[in-house]
């Protein structure tokens, strides 16, 4: 359990450390950098990769990453391509595939 507690912390640690000053359109989330930069400490650090994302109307775009250990984060990302973490955990599960494709 401590483990899981200190991942996070460490985390959020490493994108605080590499985070710039937020735009006012991606100010109410805490750790926000440039998308090619948080997606390289998301691969570098935590050996996350994306198995998702979707359109947020025209304004933005979610994406998840998660790492073969479990370890996760959503991503949002504006038009101007500032990402800001939203969420992160562990013990990520993947549940269920959309029909017609391969399990």
């Amino acid at each position: 359990m401590a483990h899981k507690s200190l991942l996070r912390w460490m985390k959020a640690l490493v994108v605080a450390t590499a985070m710039t000053v937020a735009s006012p359109a991606s100010a109410q989330y805490q750790h926000c950098v440039d998308h090619g930069e948080l997606v390289a400490t998301l691969t570098e650090k935590f050996q996350e990769k994306q198995i998702a994302f979707g359109l947020i109307g025209r304004m933005a775009i979610m994406e998840v990453y998660v790492g073969a250990a479990g370890s996760w984060t959503v991503i949002v990302t504006d038009t101007r391509g500032r990402s800001c973490i939203v969420a992160a955990g562990d013990n990520w599960e993947s549940t269920a595939t959309l029909s017609g494709q391969d399990a």
